[in-house]
């Protein structure tokens, strides 16, 4: 039998190559990976392509879940608890609805309450420390106004009612910023939290924990992801705030964009 040299000597394909062409699954890296500051701008980008494929889909999900905040805030005392003790819920809803677009499955209405199934207690418990967080950022500041309030009426007995007036604007101020200096960490644990626990079952502290660290490393896209958030929502509140309906589902889409940046690899 003659044997062609040049002719391998069976027909079975190099394994080497099929493994390279094996398409690699994302691994989550729980310690966030580090980014560049720029990409911020990209993950609006993708929450637009996202919105713009099921338009009408996101549209619907925002409406609803609008209506939903107004008829608890209807209830005296209590409405407006409940609507951000659930609101980690809803979010993990729409997290599952960002993955099924990146899965080319179809993006339905459903997604808007499907964190109320398996993770409804994780997802609530974070909602419950959001909100005791909010309490605590607006009693901190409430008292450090107080104090430099009650200091400016004391100043103001004593300088006129020019110096009340001084101390009065500077007690404001300092409020303000004490607040956004507070709550600020507070975003940032609460930002990556409801898709750590959707799609990784972390625990909820945990998560929050793991948002914080994540979004603290990577603390450049965090303030131009913000700066940008700031720009859009003035933009998209004018006029009547119809613009929120493209930048609620787009702003969705990019924090979704974000965790996958910083978590999986």
């Amino acid at each position: 039998m003659n044997v062609n040299p040049d002719q391998p000597e069976n027909n079975f394909p190099n394994m080497s190559n099929l493994v390279s062409e094996i398409p690699q699954q994302p691994q989550y890296n729980p310690e966030g990976n580090l980014i560049d500051a720029g990409k911020a701008t990209s993950w609006y980008g993708y929450g637009f392509d996202q919105f713009k494929a099921n338009a009408g889909v996101w549209i619907g999900m925002v409406v609803v879940l609008f209506v939903i905040m107004l008829a608890l805030n209807i209830i005296p005392g209590i409405g407006t608890f409940i609507f951000n003790l659930l609101m980690p819920a809803f979010f993990g809803g729409l997290m599952l609805a960002c993955q099924a677009h990146r899965e080319s499955k179809p993006v339905i209405f459903e997604f808007l309450f499907a964190g109320f199934k398996d993770k409804f207690g994780a997802l609530a418990l974070l909602g419950l420390i959001w909100m005791i967080g909010v309490f605590v950022v607006s009693i901190v500041a409430g008292f450090f106004a107080v104090a430099v309030f009650g200091g400016a009426i004391a100043t103001g007995a004593a300088f006129g009612s020019a110096g009340l007036m001084g101390l009065g604007f500077s007690a404001l101020l300092g409020f303000v910023v004490l607040a956004m200096l507070i709550a600020i960490p507070l975003a940032m644990a609460i930002w990556f939290a409801p898709a750590l626990v959707v799609f990784h079952n972390v625990q909820p502290i945990d998560a929050l924990i793991l948002s914080l660290k994540a979004s603290l490393k990577n603390w450049a896209a965090f303030l131009l992801f913000f700066v940008l958030y700031i720009v859009f929502a003035i933009l998209a509140s004018i006029p009547f705030a119809l613009g929120w309906l493209v930048l609620g589902p787009v702003l969705i889409g990019a924090i979704y964009a974000a965790y996958r940046d910083i978590f999986l690899s």
